[in-house]
Formats: structure tokens, sequence, C-alpha cells
């Protein structure tokens, strides 16, 4: 028996086997999810602040993940989460009203606005501006956000001194928050199989098979591997470039006018990574000579052009393949490690036709 509030086997949690049962016997997280209808983002919210409320140590996982590099760079004295609001009150005669508000031990506040899938909420007609740029107004120290898949705010929002982020990315996930349900307490296990549920877990180390129709496992692996160009988005983004991910995994970067390069696909497969680089009109040349000189310095990397077919005719296109354990590592790597490599690989490939 593993003495409590030890980390629980991490295998299990991925089957979803807690505290020695199955995900799916009573869980209040999941049996009234159903009853939120169309309020599914305050449920989320109030069962997540409950757990804060509950959990001492969920509590101070929360605050060194989210809060802790933003006080440091602050200067704020030594402090902790002292009181959680939802909905709170303070904001009532304000456009908006962020979804929880945390109050410090120092007397500092942070507003924090959760999402699902829903794009920022625009304000009344005296003020439409999203909610994150109003927020970032109010009398508070902090603006946080959490989304459930990757979509940046505005860059005035990215730019304020209020702004709260990642080290490596516009604002938080969901997934960021997963290890603070790892403590074996029963309102923090509801919450484990809820994200769990959800899909909001850090990526799988291990890849798996990514051919075949997409159901069952292949679609799992798809989307554990969508997990890891987070860190790409980001980065993709911050020079230029329209960043969307298709196909579930694959990653798709456009609408770059400084690049020579029309459009890139990263498609990842079970044998490993296809770039498809497509040249913007009469820069065909230019653009092979450019990714030649990766090539040259990585005899693992192999350059072909060839010809696809588009909605507007043919085009030639440049292809490079790799082995996907060359990129992600082989000696068994964290999705941290992966996520890290991912991103640098395709830099590379950035920086030659920019």
């Amino acid at each position: 028996m593993r003495a409590a509030g030890t980390e629980p086997d991490k295998n299990c949690i991925a089957l979803g086997v807690t505290n020695g049962r199955l995900a799916g016997d009573m869980n209040l997280f999941l049996s009234t999810r159903s009853l939120a209808g169309s309020r599914r983002e305050d449920h989320l919210t109030e069962f997540f602040a409950a757990a804060l409320e509950i959990s001492p140590a969920a509590r101070s996982d929360y605050f060194d993940t989210a809060l802790k590099e933003f006080a440091k760079a602050k200067g704020w004295s030594r402090c902790e989460i002292s009181q959680i609001e939802t909905q709170p009150r303070a904001f009532s005669g304000a456009t908006c009203r962020p979804d929880m508000l945390l109050t410090l031990s120092n007397g500092k506040s942070i507003a924090c606005e959760h999402k699902l899938d829903a794009i920022e909420t625009a304000g009344p007609e005296c003020d439409d501006r999203p909610q994150l740029e109003r927020y970032l107004d109010q009398s508070v120290d902090g603006v946080l956000f959490v989304r459930s898949a990757w979509k940046p705010p505005s860059k005035l929002v990215l730019a304020h001194p209020k702004y709260i982020r990642p080290a490596n990315r516009e604002h938080f996930l969901w997934r960021d928050f997963f290890h603070l349900f790892r403590h074996e307490e029963p309102f923090l296990t509801w919450l484990r199989e809820g994200f769990q549920n959800l899909g909001f877990t850090p990526p799988h180390p291990s890849i798996g098979e990514l051919e075949g129709p997409d159901d069952g496992a292949v679609k799992t692996n798809k989307q554990n591997f969508a997990k890891l160009w987070n860190r790409t988005l980001s980065l993709t983004r911050e020079r230029g470039w329209y960043s969307e991910l298709g196909g579930i995994s694959e990653l798709y970067l456009t609408d770059n006018k400084q690049s020579i390069a029309y459009q890139i696909w990263v498609r990842p497969k079970s044998s490993g990574l296809l770039v498809r680089v497509t040249p913007r009109s009469g820069n065909l040349d230019l653009c092979s000579r450019q990714l030649d000189r990766i090539i040259d310095s990585n005899p693992l990397l192999e350059l072909e052009q060839t010809v696809v077919a588009r909605r507007k005719g043919k085009v030639k296109v440049l292809d490079i393949t790799c082995s996907l354990a060359d990129v992600l590592g082989c000696d068994q790597p964290t999705a941290e490690e992966m996520e890290a490599r991912l991103c640098k690989f395709v830099e590379r490939f950035l920086g030659a036709v920019e």
C-alpha cells in the first residue's frame, strides 16, 4: 500500500485506474457535468476552485506552477494563496467578472479567466473590448488565462505588465495543472479523472502508431502528438506565421509575407516526419538552395522536389523527410524534451525560408 500523499503509479493514471479502482465509479465532477449544460466552463471553475480550497497541497502546487515566477519578478515577499473566490462580487460594477479571483497573503490579487473552446467574450457597447483587456484595467495585480487548447490573446494583453504567462507559451493550458491532482484525496481523484476524460493531460512520452484510420489507438496517439506542438505554435506565431493544426496532429504554417515559402506543412508519421515546403511563385530554386544548406549539415535528412495536386492545379514542392527518433530522441525523452526538440527542428527550416 502506498503512503498517503505520495505520487500514484503513472501507468495506473494513464489507464484511468486510481486508488485501486477504475475511473467511472462514483465521481461527482463527471456525474454532474451533463447537468451544467452550456455552463460547463463555470462547472469546471467551481470544481477547480474547490480543489484549491480543500487541498493545501494542490493550492501550493498551483501557486508554484502559475504564480511563483511572476511573484518573484515583481519582487513580492514570500506569499501564498489565502483566499479563493469564483465570479467575485468585487467586479460587480465593471463590465467584466473573471471566473476566479485569488487573494495572496501579501494582499495582492490575481484575476483568472477560464475557457474551454470558446473565444474571449466581448463587452457591451460602452466597452466592447475582449475580456482580458478589460480585466487588466481593473484594480488587480495580475491576470491569468487558461484554455483547453492554444489560442493566444491580443498583443496588447501579451505585452501588459500585469499579464501572467508560462515561460514558453502565451497562456496556460488546463493540462499544465494536471499534476495538482496527484495527491490521493477523493476530491482530487475526481478532478484527476475528470481531466483525463476531457483530455487535459500532458503529452505522453511514448508516441505509438500514427498511421491508419483515425479511430482507436491511432487517433489517441495523434491527439497526444498534437500536444507536443504548443511550443512550436508559440514560436511560429512570434515569427510572423499563421499557425494551426489540421488532421489532428499536422502543423500548417502560412501567411508570412516575409518568407520565400507560401506554406510549410509538417506531418508526423510512424516512420518519421515529413516537412513539405511550398515556395512562393518564382522562389523554387532559391528555396531549394536555402534548404540544401540544412540538408548538407545533417546527413539524416533527405530533400526531394516533387509535384502535388492542389485546388488551382499542380504545384512543385520541396519535401524533407527524417526519422522521428532522430528528431525526438530515442533515449526515452520526457514529453517536455520532445516538445523542445520538435520546436528546435522546425525553427531550423524557418530560418532557411525567412
